[in-house]
């Protein structure tokens, strides 16, 4: 299920600057062309160069050497175009790296937020992750890190999309936030039972709200071995091998996650909502007020709108058991028809019309 592929980006021409060099007219026309620039402290350019200061007329060229330009509190805004790069390591605390001008920006590569990136965000990319030195496309090692309102996939080419986890012997990253993505078509086909949308394997109070997680090979979200109480509140979680999973192993085990206000429909191959067979019986979590909807190929998980029952790791309450009534799902439009049943439990703003 491949949906929106990125498309490549002309730049605009701009009158008057005849006798300028064709790379300092590119970067000049997207300086000029920059629609909420205001605030951006340092910039990147496709037609910019790594030796260049990297302010708005003199763009630098490549997204890490954006992030070497930035100090804590600053933010670095890309200009439209393609980036590609084998792995892109976010190491600075509090930075901000955003999009900026008319059209999309293009990441291509796998990302490493290590734990000195503390409190920094990633916002209103495009990002094609296969093809990255790591299979898994973005590893999120550092607390209260922002990944929000961009469009992620790796097109069935490599693994995860998105990982939250421990790094080395450093503790599990707290506050980690996933809000507004589209995060589709990730991991490989065949399928492994190990490729999903979002991965939290360790982590404390992440909070995963308002994203469109469809179409990936295996869970929308998972939850394994050690991630603690994780918010997941307002998504669609649509089309994928299984939609969310709370699981362990040894004696290790996700406790404390709630679950509210979600679509969750048509998994491919699974449940819906479901526990792992490993580790210890898990405490604490709640799937309660999501619209649900069955549509595995296999009938022992078409029961109950797809949803483990009984289940040895979560309480399940107040569900809804509806089809969501999407505009189109099928070509990726997955807000919610006016008369959809799922409309009074969703606590979303993605899929609203």
């Amino acid at each position: 299920m491949v949906m929106g592929r990125l498309t490549r980006t002309a730049f605009p021409i701009c009158a008057g600057l005849g006798a300028l060099a064709v790379s300092a007219l590119i970067a000049a026309c997207s300086a000029a062309s920059d629609s909420g620039a205001r605030g951006c402290d340092r910039f990147a350019s496709p037609a910019g160069s790594d030796r260049a200061s990297g302010t708005a007329n003199h763009p630098v060229s490549t997204p890490g050497e954006l992030i070497r330009r930035l100090q804590p509190g600053q933010v670095g805004c890309l200009r439209p175009g393609r980036y590609r790069f084998g792995t892109l390591s976010v190491d600075k605390p509090y930075i901000t790296l955003r999009a900026t001008g008319r059209g999309p920006t293009i990441l291509r590569g796998s990302i490493q937020v290590r734990p000195a990136g503390l409190g920094s965000k990633l916002s209103g990319m495009r990002i094609n992750t296969s093809g990255g030195r790591s299979p898994v496309g973005i590893r999120i090692f550092a607390s209260n890190f922002v990944l929000e309102h961009n469009r992620i996939t790796n097109y069935h080419r490599a693994q995860s999309c998105v990982l939250v986890g421990r790094y080395y012997s450093h503790p599990s990253p707290g506050g980690v936030g996933i809000r507004g993505n589209r995060i589709h078509d990730c991991g490989r086909i065949p399928r492994t039972n190990h490729d999903h949308g979002i991965y939290v394997a360790h982590a404390v109070g992440a909070e995963i709200t308002d994203n469109w997680i469809y179409g990936n090979a295996d869970r929308g979200i998972q939850l394994y071995p050690d991630a603690q109480r994780t918010s997941i509140t307002g998504n669609v979680v649509y089309g994928n091998g299984e939609g969310i999973n709370f699981a362990g192993a040894g004696t290790t085990t996700s406790n404390g996650n709630t679950v509210s206000g979600n679509i969750i429909a048509d998994s491919r191959v699974r449940w819906n909502a479901a526990s792992g067979p490993d580790g210890p019986p898990a405490t604490g979590n709640l799937f309660a007020r999501n619209c649900v909807h069955a549509g595995a190929r296999r009938p022992d998980y078409n029961v109950n709108g797809g949803v483990e029952d009984p289940s040895r790791n979560f309480v399940a309450r107040e569900n809804r058991i509806a089809s969501p009534g999407f505009v189109d799902a099928a070509h990726g439009d997955l807000r919610l028809r006016r008369g959809s049943p799922c409309r009074e439990l969703y606590t979303g703003k993605l899929s609203l019309r």
